[in-house]
């Protein structure tokens, strides 16, 4: 998420509204959309199948009833509603979070035969 202060443009995490340092793990999504490393940790932790229809906000693709997804926190200076990620987005964060040996983070999913 992009956000304009100071006349300066402030990347934030979509889900917990976290400002990036510069230095602290995220990943880019479509359209600008980034995840934060404590807000994946809670993605893994509390993600539940949605009761409605919802677009993830990292691939932007339209998940059904019955998937699981995590929503962010809501109230986050410059988000309509709370953030969406899908169990897809979950796991590849998850995975690449691992593979990055700047990153201290042990992967807290499975490897599945699509995310290995």
């Amino acid at each position: 998420m992009q956000r304009m202060e100071d006349g300066m443009v402030v990347i934030a995490c979509d889900f917990t509204g976290e400002d990036w340092d510069g230095e602290s793990p995220m990943i880019e999504g479509h359209k600008g959309s980034v995840i934060s490393l404590p807000a994946l940790a809670r993605a893994v932790e509390e993600a539940t199948e949605t009761e409605t229809a919802v677009a993830c906000t990292m691939c932007l693709q339209e998940r059904e009833p019955g998937m699981r997804v995590w929503r962010g926190d809501e109230g986050i200076e410059g988000r309509e509603g709370a953030a969406v990620i899908c169990w897809d987005c979950i796991q590849q964060a998850d995975r690449t979070f691992a593979r990055d040996p700047e990153v201290e983070w042990d992967r807290k999913i499975a490897p599945t035969k699509r995310w290995r």
